[in-house]
């Protein structure tokens, strides 16, 4: 059996577990360039600060299981670690680092990386627009006070607008209009807010005053006369902060549009004839062709040029139907300024991070190395350790067998009810339905029912549903029960059910073939991680391990 196995995800969790001794005195650690060390794997160390950040990266324990736990899981930490350690320095020495895959794929890291730390320091000391957060908040939370008025008739509609524009009294007119049959309308009783109207009235009134009318609008069938009678804007904290974010990202894509522009300016020059010549929708020359064009559409100061071949290749790899049937859309030329300005963008930031020294900071050498080593980490499970592990079809079903409790269709319940708030009268109705009477008869007779519009009531009407999901009152209720009975529960809400089981499908397991797949990969992972852990202990029995984090 073969898989494809997201290995630097899985190889990084498959490592090891061992004991469950502690480790403290981390006082008494000894430095290397000003830095404590934890342990020393073939001279290369592992410092208090990578334990700190491995530590710190695992999911947090609840306060009580961390009392006891924690000592466990640093020494299952430590021995993650070196163990990693060792089997990076195997797959470096037998030059899985110089892979051009990768090679390849840290190339790609490192320039995103570069784009990224720039992009930070270009935007941390932006600051939320407090004009613009109020605008965008009083946007989302407004809400409108209308009257409309609404005229079967254009003429009349127009008549009455007419009047009102003259001076007239725009509540009293409406009064007469309504009371002549020639309109019907309304007070304005609540708000409402603009997504909830008609969008050719929210449009209508966006523009309006308050105390003003509009124009006459034909709608449907009809023309309508509206009234803005008052806005208001409802104080809501969680809409205010999210319009203060909005404003925020919207600054930040504002003053990075601008940086970008300026680097495109400082650093590139574009050859706009060649781009506007372009046609990728054109049968001639043909993309082929194109991919070869050494013609420069943009040149970078102290780098290669862009070229049409190399704007060919772009956009063919951003298209997922291919060029193609991007062509024959019509849609392909559209798409030249954006792969433009992505290509000139990821060219500049580049430019701009190695400029400013970036690529010297700690912080991008740190991520480069630890993503450098994940890869190569991978790269070393995929080659020299996958290969080896083989899977049998016996393994398989033989853990099928011992495991098929986990793979179990569950029991599952078909049942109608009644609802009552009080348990009088829901035993009444059990007593009835003993007796024979119809339970439709009695829904739509039983006094003492419950609304069915009331909240955090349970639905059963039709449905099949699985009892494991049923509250635990209720499973207890309906354990044991069979097509035909009644059962009264009782649920902390305080609601009282009346149940008529109407058919109950028992667990049963799911077919092998099923949950082949499945099983499969959970028994090739298992045996994965054993012959993980079987590498790296043969490399830490040939290798120079030293551990300064002593047990406690």
């Amino acid at each position: 059996m073969k898989y494809s196995i997201p290995v630097l995800i899985l190889a990084l969790t498959l490592i090891l577990v061992i004991g469950s001794a502690g480790y403290g005195a981390e006082e008494k650690l000894p430095a290397i360039k000003g830095k404590k060390i934890v342990a020393l794997v073939n001279e290369e160390p592992i410092t208090l600060e990578d334990f700190n950040q491995e530590r710190s990266s695992l999911e947090p324990r609840d306060t009580e299981s961390q009392k006891t736990d924690n000592r466990t899981s640093d020494s299952e930490l430590l021995r993650r670690l070196i163990n990693t350690r060792l089997i990076i320095q195997e797959a470096r020495k037998i030059g899985l680092d110089e892979l051009p895959e990768v090679k390849n794929m840290v190339d790609v890291f490192s320039r995103v990386t570069l784009r990224e730390l720039l992009t930070e320091r270009q935007l941390k000391d932006v600051k939320t627009d407090a004009k613009e957060a109020e605008r965008l908040y009083k946007e989302s939370v407004k809400e409108w006070k209308i009257k409309s008025v609404v005229f079967e008739k254009e003429d009349e509609a127009k008549k009455m607008e007419e009047e009102i524009r003259a001076g007239g009294n725009f509540v009293e007119i409406v009064k007469k209009r309504i009371a002549d049959g020639t309109a019907k309308g309304g007070e304005g009783k609540d708000y409402v807010k603009p997504k909830d109207l008609h969008p050719q009235i929210a449009g209508v009134i966006s523009k309006m005053e308050v105390g003003s009318i509009s124009p006459v609008i034909p709608l449907m069938k009809d023309f309508l006369v509206l009234h803005l009678q008052d806005v208001r804007f409802p104080e809501n904290p969680e809409t205010r902060e999210k319009a203060r974010l909005q404003a925020l990202n919207l600054k930040k894509a504002e003053s990075l549009k601008k940086f970008n522009d300026g680097l495109i300016k400082k650093y590139a020059k574009v050859h706009k004839e060649i781009v506007d010549r372009l046609d990728f929708e054109s049968k001639e020359p043909g993309f082929q062709k194109m991919l070869k064009d050494t013609r420069v559409v943009a040149e970078i100061k102290g780098e290669k040029p862009i070229t049409v071949g190399e704007l060919t290749e772009y956009l063919r790899q951003q298209l997922y139907h291919g060029m193609e049937m991007a062509s024959e859309s019509k849609k392909l030329n559209s798409k030249i300024i954006p792969a433009m300005d992505e290509m000139l963008y990821k060219r500049v930031f580049r430019k701009e991070a190695i400029r400013l020294g970036i690529d010297k900071t700690g912080v991008f050498k740190n991520r480069l190395k630890e993503y450098e080593n994940s890869v190569v980490f991978g790269a070393f499970i995929q080659k020299a350790v996958v290969p080896d592990v083989k899977l049998r079809e016996e393994e398989v079903k033989s853990y099928y067998d011992g495991h098929v409790k986990e793979y179990t269709y569950p029991e599952m319940m078909n049942a109608n009810s009644l609802i009552f708030g009080k348990r009088a009268d829901a035993e009444n109705a059990i007593e009835k339905l003993r007796k024979g009477t119809e339970l439709r008869w009695l829904a739509e007779n039983a006094e003492g029912q419950v609304d069915k519009n009331t909240q955090e009531l349970l639905t059963f009407e039709g449905k099949f549903l699985a009892t494991k999901g049923l509250p635990q009152g209720l499973q207890k209720v309906i354990e044991g029960a069979r097509p035909g009975d009644f059962k009264l529960y009782a649920s902390p809400e305080g609601h009282f059910y009346v149940l008529s089981i109407q058919e109950i499908i028992p667990a049963k397991p799911q077919p092998y073939e099923e949950v082949r797949q499945a099983i499969s990969k959970k028994v090739f992972d298992d045996k994965l991680k054993k012959a993980v852990e079987d590498w790296a202990n043969k490399l830490r029995a040939v290798s120079d391990v030293k551990v300064y984090l002593k047990d406690n």
